[in-house]
């Protein structure tokens, strides 16, 4: 399951990365490097997306472990900020309800999308400003995904069926007393074979969430959640994951953490 670049070429606005996964299945990807500036605008005199993604994400985390924090007013202002940086309706709407979300991983996409690229032969500083429109992007797409993801549970198996908790918005105890620490690192993939279990159909747009076609530039697996702002990840659709998850041991895990991938933390 761990992603490796295995090769990188530029044709014109576009970048072109071929990632292997530990078990044979390659894909290529293509990253738009222009054409996005248009969904956010790029404004020098304010805080960079990333900083305000990482500075929301930081008090929302807080707040979602410690709710009878006094930190609601700033976690409501900054997050404010970062909308006021998107000027589609459509994309503060999606914004607007993924990132309050218990479950949305803002921990996991400090460590991916807003992190900087260490893990090659060349640095990508996500606090550059030409990235600021392409990490805007990237995050309004997996957000959607997200959604997306939280309704089909919901509304096609239930929340309390597929994954190892109910994801009701309550808070149940998360699995204890096994050899996953619930890190997520190994669901840092760019994509993987979309193979169910015997006798499990999955919607069909499931198929491009898993692969990683449907994200242009999928870092993370979209199905992995965050629970209540702590450091512990989980599938959400733990009880009916691809067999190439289900596949993934305890030695696979320690190879994986031995090689952090792009982002190198």
């Amino acid at each position: 399951m761990l992603g490796k670049v295995k090769k990188i070429y530029l044709i014109g606005d576009q970048s072109k990365v071929i990632i292997c996964q530990s078990r044979g299945f390659c894909q290529e990807k293509t990253i738009q490097y222009i054409s996005l500036q248009e969904s956010c605008p790029m404004n020098y005199d304010q805080h960079h997306i990333t900083e305000l993604f990482k500075q929301y994400a930081g008090i929302r985390q807080n707040l979602l472990r410690r709710p009878e924090t006094t930190q609601t007013s700033g976690a409501n202002r900054l997050l404010k900020q970062l909308l006021g940086r998107f000027h589609r309706e459509t994309d503060v709407t999606i914004l607007s309800q993924a990132l309050p979300d218990p479950y949305f991983p803002l921990g996991m996409l400090e460590q991916t999308i807003f992190a900087d690229v260490v893990g090659m032969r060349f640095v990508i500083n996500k606090k550059r400003w030409d990235m600021e429109p392409i990490l805007a992007r990237e995050l309004v797409e997996f957000a959607g995904v997200f959604l997306r993801i939280r309704q089909d549970i919901q509304t096609l198996f239930g929340a309390d069926t597929v994954t190892c908790i109910p994801v009701d918005g309550t808070r149940h105890h998360l699995p204890s007393g096994q050899w996953c620490n619930l890190c997520g690192v190994c669901c840092q993939i760019g994509g993987l074979p979309p193979d169910p279990p015997a006798e499990i159909v999955y919607p069909d747009h499931w198929f491009g969430f898993l692969s990683g076609e449907t994200l242009k530039n999928q870092q993370l697996c979209p199905f992995l959640f965050q629970y209540f702002g702590e450091h512990r990840f989980f599938c959400a659709i733990h009880n009916i994951k691809p067999i190439t998850c289900r596949a993934f041991d305890r030695k696979d895990c320690h190879r994986r953490l031995e090689d952090r991938g792009l982002h190198g933390n």
